[in-house]
């Protein structure tokens, strides 16, 4: 890519629209909806080992109710990236919010491992909504000096629903069905849409008679790649004792679907990414970490219940316990490193929260039980606990940082590259947990198996470092230009 992206011969986008005069009341309706789709993440991971047992499947297929939920997200959020400047960001939320929380009733009721994977891609689809349009609607509601800290603290809203979805899950699992950890979105959806229809603003509505057209043949194309790969490897999970015919015919179907996409991306008008994009090396670097790193930490935390229940015989209770400090830890280190983004810069952090969810790993991967530590017993749920806290705390501390380095590359195209940048995260979510279920395929001992697979992915993030020398530091340059703008106070 050529110097033309440049952002700082560009300046930083004002925004589209006046900022609403109620921005704080925007921030909170659309936070409630990252909300609801966290809590409903957290509460599923929870509930593996149960729907193992209660759906009489395999962990092949039950992985599939996190990676079909983690896949329809990436397909979608480039889509809705770009949709939103020609829609109108708030149509298309609300429109999410409707679809997150019919799919989520329907999750409920379904009456096996089939439907009930189908109707979790439905609410991906819904879910992975509402990031690129939330992002988008903060944005214009705050406008471009103030929006920097809103946006930051979209990393600790994730974090919340870690506390909230595990504990609730694992208390509903215990007591109740696990049909309940889907039905907990539909009061909450409600919500958001009794209250986002009035105080939400019309913004990122196009004016221009002509609008993007949606490249049908490119997500077709995304899809069937990912998806053949995805079933090659979900079919290998099934039949470890060797990968047949059938899973070397997807893995290259998927190869070559991924070849065609790419030349097809190249030569539309209206791509559902831009590739020339891509082949900038600052914009390139920014998605190889989101890809990496999303395949380590989704495909790591995901487990991270199942791992408790199998090598340390933990309920769903315990599990919920187990994973809030994790939760607190992230939220407070996000609202730090979001009020300080700009004097901190953004390297730093994301090589500290990377470190920080390495050094995690790594321990996890020692399967120690019942240490001792300076003369004082600890129990494995306490020493579980310090971990994760942990993982929180380089999560809280990297998140923040890694998204305004991305959105300051582009700041005019700040839902598009959104949508591009959780995408690429999604889609290593999904590859990194069905490989972690084809790993486990291979371990009759399953506890020993995640601590193998733990220890990995922390050498594969440790390896992700040099990537982020690759990101351009803008938080400096930016920080000058607003101080020298009349009237700016001293931006965070």
């Amino acid at each position: 890519m050529t110097n033309e992206i440049d952002p700082d011969s560009r300046g930083l986008d004002k925004g589209g629209v006046t900022p609403h005069g109620h921005p704080y009341q925007v921030f909170a309706i659309v936070s409630l909806a990252l909300l609801m789709a966290s809590i409903d993440s957290t509460i599923v991971s929870v509930a593996l080992p149960t729907l193992l047992t209660d759906l009489k499947t395999n962990l092949a297929l039950v992985g599939w109710t996190i990676t079909g939920f983690q896949f329809s997200q990436s397909v979608i959020m480039p889509i809705i990236g770009k949709l939103s400047d020609d829609l109108g960001r708030k149509r298309l939320f609300l429109a999410a919010v409707v679809l997150f929380t019919v799919s989520s009733m329907a999750a409920g009721l379904a009456p096996n491992i089939f439907w009930l994977i189908g109707f979790r891609i439905l609410q991906g689809i819904g879910g992975g909504s509402f990031l690129p349009s939330a992002t988008g609607i903060i944005s214009d509601a705050f406008g471009e000096k103030k929006r920097a800290t809103p946006i930051g603290l979209f990393g600790s809203i994730f974090p919340i629903g870690g506390i909230l979805g595990p504990n609730i899950g694992g208390f509903i699992i215990d007591h109740f069905s696990w049909r309940w950890v889907f039905f907990v979105n539909i009061p909450i959806g409600i919500l958001i849409l009794l209250f986002g229809g009035i105080m939400l603003p019309n913004s990122g509505q196009s004016n221009s008679s002509s609008r993007r057209q949606i490249d049908t043949v490119g997500v077709g194309l995304f899809v069937g790649a990912i998806l053949a790969v995805l079933y090659a490897i979900t079919n290998w999970a099934n039949n470890p004792a060797g990968a047949g015919l059938i899973t070397w015919i997807l893995f290259a179907l998927g190869a070559v679907l991924l070849v065609l996409f790419f030349r097809h991306e190249d030569r539309t008008r209206d791509p559902m990414i831009d590739t020339k994009l891509l082949r900038w090396r600052p914009f390139l670097a920014v998605n190889i970490y989101n890809f990496v790193f999303g395949a380590v930490v989704f495909g790591a935390s995901s487990f991270v219940p199942y791992y408790a229940t199998t090598a340390y015989g933990m309920t769903a209770g315990q599990d919920g316990v187990l994973l809030t400090p994790q939760s607190v830890a992230a939220i407070a280190l996000a609202a730090i490193t979001s009020v300080f983004i700009i004097r901190f810069r953004y390297r730093p952090p994301m090589i500290i929260g990377m470190v920080l969810i390495a050094l995690t790993l790594f321990l996890l991967s020692r399967g120690y039980h019942d240490v001792t530590i300076l003369g004082l017993g600890v129990g494995n749920l306490v020493l579980l606990s310090l971990y994760v806290t942990m993982w929180g705390s380089g999560m809280g501390t990297a998140n923040p940082a890694a998204n305004n380095a991305a959105l300051d590359l582009i700041p005019e195209k700040v839902a598009a590259v959104t949508g591009m940048r959780g995408m690429f995260r999604s889609t290593g979510g999904v590859m990194g947990t069905a490989i972690v279920t084809l790993l486990l395929s291979y371990s009759p001992d399953k506890g020993v198996g995640m601590q193998r697979i733990y220890f990995g992915l922390a050498i594969l993030l440790l390896l992700l470092v040099p990537i982020v020398f690759l990101i351009p530091d803008t938080a400096h340059k930016r920080r000058s230009r607003l101080l020298a703008e009349p009237g700016t106070n001293e931006p965070g």
